[in-house]
């Protein structure tokens, strides 16, 4: 019998260790780019060592900025912030993708999708950036364009006023060094 109890502990070790490292989950490619307003899908797909998903083994939740915005846990989703979802349909092919409704600046930064399927755990970080049209386009957004000036046009206009630079000079130096009477 003493011979037994390496080989049970060994097989344990075996199994949890075959069941380690098999849970694998993808995010979108960061930076997520939106504006303000947009309705916005943070991919989080994962897939289980052995399918189907078993949703009783099951709990995905995200954060964002140290808060909780959605959780799945034993059967239920339940959201702590308004305009976060997760839709538990999708769960069962691997679909822990996070729904965010008119996202606005302060939706922007990293969001973490926790995957937990009995005994792994999985955390991924994918980046929101929110741009803000109104803060970034001017009152005349064709104004600056208009007037931008053609580089051959400033080069030309560098060395003219080199040249007029170079007589201003000349004519001082002449000026007063000719003895000039007041």
């Amino acid at each position: 019998m003493s011979g037994s109890l390496p080989t049970v502990l060994l097989g344990f070790g075996l199994l949890l260790g075959g069941c380690s490292g098999k849970l694998a989950v993808e995010t979108d490619a960061s930076p997520v780019r939106a504006r303000v307003g947009d309705d916005v899908v943070l991919k989080c797909q994962f897939a289980v060592p052995q399918p189907p998903v078993d949703l009783s083994q099951l709990v995905v939740q995200w954060f964002h900025r140290g808060g909780q915005l959605v959780e799945f846990d034993e059967g239920v989703v339940s959201a702590s912030r308004p305009g976060a979802t997760l839709r538990p349909e999708g769960l069962q092919t691997g679909n822990a993708a996070l729904h965010l409704s008119q996202v606005t600046p302060a939706s922007a930064g990293n969001y973490r999708c926790y995957v937990t399927y009995a005994p792994d755990i999985r955390i991924k970080q994918v980046v929101l950036e929110v741009e803000d049209p109104a803060k970034l386009t001017p009152a005349e957004p064709e104004a600056p364009d208009a007037c931008a000036p053609d580089p051959l046009v400033l080069a030309k206009l560098e060395r003219v006023l080199s040249l007029l630079e170079q007589i201003s000079r000349k004519m001082d130096a002449a000026g007063t060094g000719g003895g000039e009477k007041p």
